[in-house]
């Protein structure tokens, strides 16, 4: 069959379109997944499949906003009961012995005069001396109250002293006695008071006096009476006076944490499956976590599978059950 040259051009013309359609369509498809690795390689932190993400078992939760001031450190110890019961009721008892002699003394010094006299001078006289000598051990138990327990003790208020005795003999209040390394100024209006080890839970106090120092510890003493702790009695605690204005930041928990370079770090969640490492500044305490300000309140950071993470971005071949 002959063929024009008529014939042949259109169709030459719509084989050579489609053939052209065709190869952009090739090229676009295999540009997608380069600019997607592109794209992840330019991307700060480690970006995982989500299978990646599944199988090294990570979770996260939002930082939480806290708070943090400078503070000068010292260490306590929860006073006995004993100590203070013993210490109240020897106040007590010299208290009302002094109360009764004295109205004794007065009654016969009042019947020993006059030509009626009922008593004695020397009747009298015996009881003005009985008075007196109980005037004296009432002023040596508040003198031995007062270097036991300061002079400022807020049981030295007569309307407050039963119900303050009844809170501490029911433990629902504790008297704390702590030493810091500083000297001069008033006392400060509050401190807080710190479990030692693992279960570090914190209390503040808002009653504080000046306690007498204390010659096995150097620097300054208080007393405190911290409510609503589940502290025993003679429990050692570490304290905290507050010197400066707070500062803002979060608490990242303990779990979050991981160890590398000799430095600690957090991984922050900076997209659904990229994870950035993040170092941080674990000198500041704060309950079961830490204050760092280099992390934002709301921050998604990684609270399990941090490890595996770090183990993952040191050697990507590394699988979970590694």
């Amino acid at each position: 069959m002959n063929m024009t040259s008529r014939d042949i051009g259109p169709s030459f013309l719509r084989v050579g379109i489609v053939a052209a359609l065709l190869l952009l369509a090739g090229c676009g498809k295999s540009d997608k997944p380069a600019e997607a690795e592109k794209e992840a390689a330019e991307t700060p932190g480690l970006t995982l499949k989500a299978e990646e993400v599944a199988s090294l078992g990570i979770t996260v939760q939002p930082a939480e906003a806290a708070q943090f001031g400078s503070h000068v450190s010292g260490y306590g110890v929860v006073t006995a009961l004993d100590t203070i019961a013993q210490a109240d009721s020897d106040f007590l008892t010299a208290q009302a012995a002094a109360a009764q002699s004295q109205a004794a003394a007065a009654r016969a010094r009042s019947l020993s005069t006059g030509e009626d006299a009922a008593v004695s001078r020397e009747v009298a006289e015996a009881a003005q001396s009985k008075a007196a000598a109980d005037a004296a051990a009432l002023a040596l138990a508040r003198r031995k109250t007062e270097a036991a327990f300061g002079l400022r003790s807020p049981w030295r208020d007569a309307a407050t002293r039963q119900a303050l005795m009844q809170r501490l003999a029911a433990g629902t209040t504790v008297l704390v006695r702590v030493s810091f390394p500083v000297t001069g100024g008033a006392a400060p209006r509050n401190l807080e008071v710190s479990r030692m080890g693992a279960d570090s839970k914190t209390w503040k106090a808002h009653t504080v006096w000046d306690a007498p120092a204390d010659a096995a510890v150097p620097g300054r003493s208080f007393y405190a009476l911290v409510d609503g702790s589940d502290l025993a009695q003679n429990e050692r605690v570490t304290a905290a006076i507050p010197t400066g204005a707070a500062q803002a930041g979060a608490n990242i928990p303990a779990t979050a944490l991981v160890f590398g370079e000799s430095e600690a770090w957090v991984y922050v969640q900076t997209a659904p499956r990229t994870f950035l490492r993040t170092k941080v500044d674990i000198s500041h305490p704060m309950g079961e976590g830490y204050f760092v300000t280099v992390i934002k309140p709301g921050d998604k950071i990684v609270v399990g599978g941090a490890g595996l993470l770090l183990a993952h971005e040191v050697n990507p071949s590394t699988e979970a059950g590694d």
